[in-house]
């Protein structure tokens, strides 16, 4: 109903004056000529009342979406709204940038919640340490550097950012932070960027530099991890006492679990020198304020090695960021909540056990020949940058091919793909049907109102831009494979000055450690230009490497990713996912080729990831902290498929006894044989038929309430499974701890009663499924290519079926929607007298279903009905006894001893 525009000023209103939302209310007749001078738009009391009354609505949506756990520690610091102060510039700037009120709105609450945990003095005996946890691509830099705004408005002076191991990372990070805190210049601040501050250096000596309370100067070094510059910065640090004590530091670790850290043997106190020489730096405690906050998007390592007050543990916080409604990250691409949208965005493309083989064996063999899915990718590649060049796309293009680490076989791969782009540019136009072919399949993978569907928040609907028409393309493609050979493929070259030049062919990056920068005439590792000229198309990048892909650096414009990798630690693999992130202006054309390993790895890794992030909430709206909740993270049920990180980064690690408290499994994969489908349906029919005949029918579902434990228990116990089923949420799992903790003997949970809900669409193009009285219209769930016999449906149940026993009609719009989001879906269950109810989902799934959408799935072809089943268990009790080894967290109480705090259901489980 209200414009942006006008609510963005409103908003600015009531951050420059501090008023609360009723109190702005109230100020409508002092405001609102101001209103429409600036806004050009009149307003009536009642549309003013109507206004605040969303904007608050708003503010507390996006408050609630924070997901904190913290000591509730508040220094009373408040984000600054002078509007020449670090803050208010940079987050007009991000507005600038495109970004969302929304996701400016997210970023707000995250940065103030980390501003109010931090240590404004040494009082305290030991360093405020924190974690901050965002996805991998997702903007977690701009939470930094909004952190380091708000603190330099309030105080703070010197801010020490830890940059990987890479030198020229370090110096892109260095040059982005400055760029983005001194914006347009008009800031009140002055900030200076020290490198590599040392001793032996004059303009560096400590008593030249001021860190007075009174001083506008903020001081920023970006600090390679690397022992020995660590050692110099913290005998600079150090060199002047006086100077020392009115330093107000933060400490921003960037990409917080590579090498700091401590990987040598915990139980005899070693340690490495990089962590070492860090918390040398964080637990001096002569500086005014010594702060530390962990930023990654692996956070394992971080939470599973030590937690005592002298390590890196972070003890006061740890804060979980949410992506942009623009982000595509693992839940958009190998999971999604949607069971007929399953896996997300259809843009993997799985590469044969064959062709992996081809690349994995010595690439110097001259016998290799390119396997046939490295040319379609690369292929994808120069269809893209064609497609893109002519709707006139004005930024760098890039494929990655990450298929080993060993810097040997990147040359020989950049020579496997220039004598592959050679040959293709030879045989045009001869090939151009071939490549047509590609270019309309691939196109039937992804549609715009397929990509809508997926990212129903995306925030540029009406920009995405639609595939090209093929005479389009195919303009663009004829100059591209027209240039002379060396125009073709090319380095990125210097010209006379020095300066790096860019053409309009393709540029051919090995990137790896190993390379050493710049010759006399060209530069191979990869490098952006900072502007794409004016006569010059969008620059085209072909970038080949391995570790150094892994971590850090964006791939800017990646369309095609080809990718082979045999690691199985979790957090390696998450860090290596750079085709996550942000695609705005070609959104359709991402594609990744994996193999098949892989994609099941990674499909893994978003439900692992899905649930830490549940399991936080969880206990976050408990209001407990760091140092009272230890992270679970799930283990891989094929320990060997994933693990979460290597061995020597978690030492703290002990196994956990499983808590279902909280979890929902679903059945998602069956056998197709007619005895264990009949078999289900019929022990399926008679437990309903011994139902109470008093149910209530609603949207088509058929809900029975209060049903004893007893009832619940003897159908699982008759429902049949996979065999092969060995995920941990299996129901024959989830019976086993039931029955163990709702038996008569020992302990029992807090409830004895269930809901049984009969899914089943209001509406349906199926049968429906008739036994006794009852009738209810089946589900349709399509099927996952390459099952074999298996029908792997993927996903079962809709958000909104969690919510299906709410039945007195008091759901709101707005509950349904955000039932998707898991701690949403039990808030919605608690504040409906829920919270407590375990509920027992039944669907009955039509034997000839067939896919909804234009995807890749196909048709069920089941022998009989499939009768799926979803368990929702309530959330967190206290005490509970657990018997299930299956996740891992470190052992709080092997590092904070005497903490009567820690309860041992606290440690032992949940």
């Amino acid at each position: 109903m209200f414009s942006n525009d006008l609510k963005s000023t409103v908003r600015k209103i009531k951050d420059s004056h501090n008023y609360e939302w009723d109190e702005l209310k109230k100020q409508y007749s002092v405001l609102k000529s101001t209103i429409e001078i600036v806004t050009n738009c009149s307003l009536s009391e009642s549309e003013w009342s109507g206004l605040i009354s969303e904007l608050e609505h708003e503010d507390f949506v996006n408050k609630s979406n924070t997901i904190s756990l913290s000591s509730n520690y508040d220094n009373d610091l408040r984000l600054s709204d002078y509007r020449y102060s670090a803050w208010p510039l940079y987050r007009d700037s991000l507005k600038d940038k495109g970004w969302s009120d929304k996701s400016i709105q997210n970023l707000t609450n995250s940065v103030s919640d980390i501003l109010k945990q931090l240590q404004t003095d040494n009082s305290e005996p030991f360093a405020c340490k924190g974690l901050v946890v965002g996805d991998i691509q997702s903007g977690k830099t701009a939470n930094m550097t909004g952190l380091i705004a708000n603190a330099a408005d309030s105080g703070f002076n010197y801010f020490i950012i830890l940059s990987g191991m890479i030198e020229s990372l370090r110096k892109q990070t260095s040059q982005r932070i400055r760029s983005d805190l001194t914006t347009d210049g008009s800031t009140n601040l002055h900030w200076k960027i020290i490198d590599n501050p040392s001793l032996r250096q004059r303009e560096f000596q400590l008593e030249n530099f001021d860190f007075r309370k009174s001083s506008h100067n903020r001081y920023i070094t970006v600090c390679l991890k690397n022992s020995k510059r660590l050692k110099a910065l913290k005998n600079w640090l150090t060199s002047n006492r006086a100077q020392q004590e009115q330093m107000k530091v933060l400490i921003i670790d960037d990409e917080a679990d590579q090498a700091s850290i401590n990987t040598k043997n915990i139980d005899k106190d070693e340690r490495t020198a990089i962590n070492q020489s860090i918390l040398d730096i964080v637990n001096d405690r002569r500086f005014g304020a010594m702060n530390y906050v962990a930023y990654t998007a692996t956070p394992f390592a971080n939470v599973l090695n030590e937690a005592g007050e002298k390590s890196l543990y972070p003890k006061d916080f740890i804060e979980l960021l949410e992506p942009a409604e623009n982000y595509i990250g693992a839940k958009q691409i190998f999971g999604t909540s949607d069971p007929e949208l399953s896996p997300g965005l259809p843009i993997v493309n799985e590469v044969s056990d064959h062709d992996a083989l081809v690349l994995k064996s010595p690439l110097d063999k001259k016998s290799i020949s390119m396997p046939n899915s490295l040319k379609a990718a690369i292929n994808w590649f120069l269809l893209s940058v064609s497609a893109m060049r002519s709707y006139n796309y004005r930024k760098p293009i890039s494929m990655m091919i990450h298929t080993s680490f060993k810097i040997a076989d990147h040359k020989e791969m950049a020579k496997l793909v220039s004598d592959y782009l050679l040959e293709l540019k030879q045989s045009y136009p001869k090939c151009e049907s071939e490549l047509k072919e590609l270019y309309e399949e691939i196109q039937k993978e992804l549609s715009i109102d397929r990509f809508i569907r997926v990212m129903t928040e995306y925030t540029n609907k009406d920009q995405i831009h639609d595939y090209p028409s093929w005479d389009a393309v195919r303009g663009e493609l004829e100059y591209l494979l027209n240039l002379s050979d060396s125009d073709f493929i090319t380095n990125i070259q210097t010209d006379e000055k020095g300066a790096l030049s860019y053409g309009n062919g393709i540029h051919l990056c090995v990137d790896n450690s190993d390379t050493k920068g710049s010759s006399d005439d060209s530069v191979t590792r990869l490098i952006y230009p900072d502007e794409v000229a004016s006569d010059k198309k969008a620059p085209a990048f072909i970038v080949i490497g391995g570790n150094t892909l892994s971590r850090g650096l964006t791939i800017q414009g990646l369309v095609s990713t080809y990718f082979l990798r045999t690691t199985s630690q979790a957090d390696t693999l998450m860090q290596m996912a750079r085709w996550y992130g942000f695609r705005i202006g070609y959104e359709l054309f991402p594609r990744v080729w994996m193999d098949g390993k892989a994609i099941k790895r990674y499909s893994f890794l978003s439900q692992m990831n899905f649930e830490m992030r549940e399991t936080m909430a969880t206990y976050a709206i408990r209001g407990l902290t760091p140092k009272e909740f230890a992270p679970v993270i799930k283990e891989c049920p094929e320990y060997q498929l994933v693990r979460v990180t290597s061995n020597n980064k978690m030492q703290g690690a002990v196994p956990t006894s499983f808590n279902f408290l909280g979890v929902s499994p679903q059945t998602t994969a069956f056998e197709n044989d007619l005895e264990f489908l009949q078999g289900n349906i019929d022990a399926t029919e008679k437990f309903l038929m011994n139902l109470p005949t008093t149910s209530v029918q609603i949207n088509g579902n058929i809900v029975w309430k209060n049903i004893q434990s007893e009832k619940i228990m003897e159908y699982l116990n008759e429902y049949r499974t996979l065999d092969r089923d060995r995920t941990i949420t299996n129901i024959p799992n989830v019976v086993k701890w039931l029955d163990t903790n709702l038996g008569d003997q020992g302990e029992t949970m807090p409830w004895d009663k269930w809901n049984v809900v009969l899914s089943g669409p209001s509406r349906t193009s199926v049968d429906s499924w008739k036994f006794g009285n009852y009738q209810v219209n089946k589900v349709c769930r399509s099927k996952k290519p390459g099952t074999g016999n298996i029908l792997d449906i993927g996903v079962l149940r809709g958000p909104s079926d969690l919510l299906a026993d709410i039945t007195d009609g008091s759901l709101t719009k707005e509950e349904k929607t955000s039932a998707a989001r898991p701690e949403k879906m039990r808030q919605t269950r608690e504040n409906h007298g829920l919270g407590l109810t375990p509920q027992l989902l039944i669907y009955c799934i039509d034997k000839d279903s067939k896919p909804q959408q234009n995807t890749n799935r196909l048709e069920l072809n089941a022998k009989a009905d499939v009768i799926g089943l979803s368990i929702l268990i309530p959330g967190v009790a206290e005490n509970s006894k657990q018997n299930h080894i299956n996740k891992i967290q470190i052992d709080l109480k092997r590092f904070i001893e005497g903490d009567s705090d820690l309860s041992d259901d606290t440690v032992d489980g949940n």
